[in-house]
């Protein structure tokens, strides 16, 4: 074989460094739970007529099934329902029997209202809402949220709400988990159910509007939400939670009441009270969208929280801040307070959304937490989450999960497997650096890695990093010369 021919030269390849190590963050986004409807409804379903006298609904078995409208073609009222032939709009219901679990049975073969074989009709009904609606589902389409759980409505159409802002604010996609009822109950479970999710970033829940709800009850369900935070955290997934308050605007129970540590129900003892790093408070409580048919819906505040929650799941970098941006999908009171009414406010730990001429920004976003920077700047706790599902992950892939037994060299490669991970998050952009040495001032320490004296299978690593923090303030000192 005759060799190929080559123009005499110098070739340069650049091999891949093999001590950085591609983390491969898989993307993080918002679960929101909620009640939903207890029936759904589908519309002009097309089927194709069977050659016997049975046809079966696509949900079939379902129960519940009640038809509306049999049509041969679509979008066609169902009040014009007449005793027609099959070459008019509508098939005559009484033509077919249609049982509770979506099985048609034409009665009349030979008659002129029933669909010939092989032909296609529509079909319009409701059924039970089935049990795997119960389930998490992840979307990225508004219409395949609202075909779920009903048109959006701040009764039972609140999923189809949040779930659609969160989109709206760039979130490349959403987990939504509808409560099996509007109880307590209800709402806990579906909560449990999120601990088998993997790629949750922050939990949003959101309740529909009316008296339904008690206060005690919603407190209930969001303590429940806290406490699932550290169950998530506990089995490597770290996650974070987004709530505001009912929207009883003006209400002498305190929910628009400014209030301060000592005043129940107000926005800084609700703060307060969920005083953690991993939770922020949104405020005001109230806020209004437009449903389809163009009638302002009355939100609380959990719905400005899917909002937050949907700018947070579209950042490309975890330690980007959040302050200054402007959020959409929701209208909340233009200037409804003063610049030292949000002072107030954010020194009592909220999040503030202020709107000028319908504009909605995010006045500062800021956790519960206001112990230092680290606990109060949400994306700082964002990349400490990052930081460790990065190391986990490096490691486990790397060591656990290989099979590798411990030899004097095995420390050294996982420092130095430790270090590659800290700077790779260094030239994406997540972390200002990691530590090279020990100083007690600022608490940096270098990576160093032994195996435990106790445990001798075990192999105990420690290292620090240096977050790349939030720029929130410039001074500035002008001096006067002549």
């Amino acid at each position: 074989m005759s060799a190929v021919y080559r123009k005499p030269g110098t070739e340069v390849e650049v091999v891949a460094n093999t001590r950085i190590i591609n983390l491969g963050e898989s993307i993080r986004i918002t679960a929101i739970v909620g009640s939903g409807p207890n029936s759904l409804s589908v519309v002009d379903q097309a089927i194709q007529r069977n050659t016997g006298s049975v046809d079966y609904l696509p949900v079939y078995p379902a129960t519940g099934v009640n038809v509306t409208k049999f049509s041969n073609v679509p979008k066609v009222p169902a009040n014009q329902v007449l005793n027609i032939s099959n070459a008019g709009n509508l098939f005559n219901i009484s033509s077919a029997s249609v049982d509770v679990n979506g099985q048609i049975t034409w009665s009349d073969l030979n008659g002129q209202n029933v669909p010939p074989s092989g032909s296609v009709y529509y079909v319009s009904y409701t059924y039970d809402t089935p049990s795997t609606q119960y389930d998490p589902q992840t979307f990225s389409d508004k219409n395949l949220i609202v075909a779920a759980y009903g048109s959006e409505s701040n009764i039972n159409g609140i999923l189809s709400i949040a779930g659609s802002i969160n989109l709206e604010n760039g979130a490349p996609g959403v987990v939504i988990c509808q409560a099996s009822g509007s109880t307590v109950a209800g709402y806990t479970s579906a909560i449990d159910k999120l601990l088998k999710k993997i790629n949750i970033e922050d939990l949003v829940i959101v309740f529909p509007s009316g008296s339904i709800w008690s206060n005690s009850d919603r407190n209930t369900v969001i303590n429940y939400a806290i406490s699932h935070l550290n169950s998530a955290g506990a089995i490597g997934r770290e996650r974070c939670l987004i709530f505001g308050s009912q929207n009883n605007d003006y209400s002498p129970d305190g929910f628009d009441l400014i209030g301060d540590a000592a005043t129940p129900s107000s926005y800084i003892y609700t703060a307060t009270v969920a005083l953690n790093e991993k939770i922020t408070y949104v405020a005001p409580s109230t806020c209004t969208r437009k449903d389809a048919g163009g009638v302002a819906m009355k939100l609380d505040g959990n719905f400005i929280a899917a909002a937050l929650a949907g700018k947070r799941a579209a950042r490309l970098k975890k330690s980007t801040p959040l302050h200054g941006q402007n959020i959409t999908g929701i209208t909340i009171e233009d200037e409804k307070w003063t610049e030292f009414e949000m002072d107030q406010l954010g020194a009592g730990n909220c999040t503030v959304f202020e709107s000028r001429a319908g504009i909605i920004t995010i006045r500062d976003h800021i956790t519960t937490d206001p112990t230092n920077a680290d606990t109060q700047e949400p994306s700082v706790v964002d990349v400490k989450h990052l930081v460790i599902r990065s190391i986990r992950t490096g490691l486990n892939n790397t060591y656990t999960n290989k099979g590798v037994v411990i030899t004097p060299t095995t420390t050294v490669s996982v420092m130095g497997t430790t270090a590659a991970i800290l700077q790779t998050l260094i030239t994406e952009g997540e972390i200002f650096k990691y530590g090279k040495a020990d100083d007690p001032i600022t608490g940096e320490t270098k990576i160093t890695a032994t195996q435990n004296a106790q445990e001798p299978r075990q192999i105990d690593v420690t290292c620090s990093f240096k977050p790349l923090y939030p720029l929130k303030w410039i001074k500035v000192t002008v001096s006067i010369f002549a």
